[in-house]
């Protein structure tokens, strides 16, 4: 079965598979150009986003683009280094800055897998008619509040397996 948002959103209470985690590996962040206006960005989740005005293009240790507001990147990671970096997206090499995770940042996280799922899907807030599209064993993320069962999940967004695998520790 391939879960909807809801069905996956219901799946994760009906099994408490909420635990906190929190990220280790940076990530490279630049302002999106002019030129770059309107340009599509395959994610790792299946979705396509279009770069717009304002946002910052971020990737993560396996090139995977996304993209933030700079406000977010600053809330959780601390600026390090600038580093010229050509990912696969880029039309040329280009200046990006890199962040490491702030110690302090945690987040919840649920691992859906189990009998019958074969993948899940979740609508981001910063894109509802574009769900996030994960095989079973991807994990679904939210910002860390005080009881994720009694917060009703506005921002949530999906982290494949490997990925999750390589850049986050559960913690404690």
């Amino acid at each position: 079965m391939e879960l909807t948002h809801e069905q996956t959103l219901d799946w994760i209470r009906q099994n408490q598979a909420w635990r906190r985690a929190r990220k280790t590996k940076p990530l490279w962040a630049r302002p999106v150009e002019p030129d770059e206006l309107g340009k599509e960005f395959q994610t790792a989740d299946r979705a396509v986003e279009r770069a717009r005005e304002g946002y910052w293009l971020c990737a993560g240790v396996v090139g995977e683009p996304w993209f933030q507001k700079q406000e977010r990147i600053d809330s959780r990671y601390e600026r390090s280094r600038e580093e010229v970096k050509q990912f696969a997206f880029d039309s040329r090499p280009r200046t990006y800055q890199v962040y490491k995770p702030k110690e302090i940042t945690s987040m919840w996280v649920a691992q859906v897998k189990g009998a019958g799922v074969k993948g899940l899907t979740i609508r981001p807030n910063y894109d509802l008619e574009h769900p996030l599209y994960s095989p079973a064993g991807g994990y679904v993320v939210k910002d860390n509040v005080p009881d994720p069962y009694q917060d009703h999940p506005e921002d949530v967004w999906l982290v494949q397996e490997k990925i999750f695998d390589s850049t986050y520790e559960f913690m404690p």
